[in-house]
C-alpha cells in the first residue's frame, strides 16, 4: 500500500494555507516508516501555484487524515473528476476501536498511544507535524 498522511491547516473562512504530507513506506511484514515528507505553505501564488507537485505526490495513493472532512473536501473542490484515495480516516479508526474515551484529538490519541512526534521547530496545528503524527497514530491503532 503506497499511503500518504495529509493535513491542511486553513483560515478562519475555510481557505488552505499550508498542507503538510508524509509518504509511509511498508516493508515486506507491513511495519510502515516515514519516508518523503512536504509542507506546502500558501501565502503567496496560492494552493495552485503548487498543484502539479501536490496532485504528483497525491494522486492514487491511499491517503490518511485526522478527519477527512477538510481534507476530502479541499481536494475535491480542487479536481472533482479526480478519484482520491482510498481514505483512512484516523478519528473514525479510533471512535470505532475506543468509543469510551473522552477525547479523539488527535494530539490526545498521540499521547496516549505514545506516538507524539518529535520534529524540532514543529508542533501541533502545523500541517507537517499534524500529517507525520496522522500517519505514526495510524501505525499504532490500524
Amino acid at each position: 500500500m503506497d499511503a500518504v498522511a495529509i493535513d491542511f491547516e486553513t483560515d478562519d473562512q475555510g481557505r488552505p494555507w499550508q498542507l503538510g504530507a508524509v509518504a509511509f513506506e511498508y516493508d515486506e511484514s507491513g511495519k510502515a516508516a516515514p519516508g518523503e515528507m512536504h509542507d506546502w505553505r500558501f501565502e503567496s501564488g496560492g494552493l495552485m501555484a503548487y498543484w502539479e507537485e501536490i496532485y504528483g505526490f497525491l494522486a492514487g495513493k491511499t491517503l490518511i487524515a485526522h478527519n477527512i472532512a477538510c481534507e476530502k473536501t479541499i481536494l475535491t473542490r480542487l479536481a472533482p473528476i479526480t478519484p482520491w484515495g482510498p481514505w483512512i480516516d484516523t478519528l473514525k479508526i479510533a471512535k470505532k476501536r475506543y468509543p469510551k474515551l473522552a477525547s479523539h484529538a488527535l494530539g490526545d490519541l498521540c499521547m496516549m498511544f505514545g506516538c507524539v512526534p518529535v520534529f524540532e521547530g514543529r508542533t501541533w496545528h502545523d500541517g507537517l507535524y499534524d500529517a507525520l503524527a496522522c500517519g505514526m497514530l495510524y501505525e499504532k491503532i490500524a
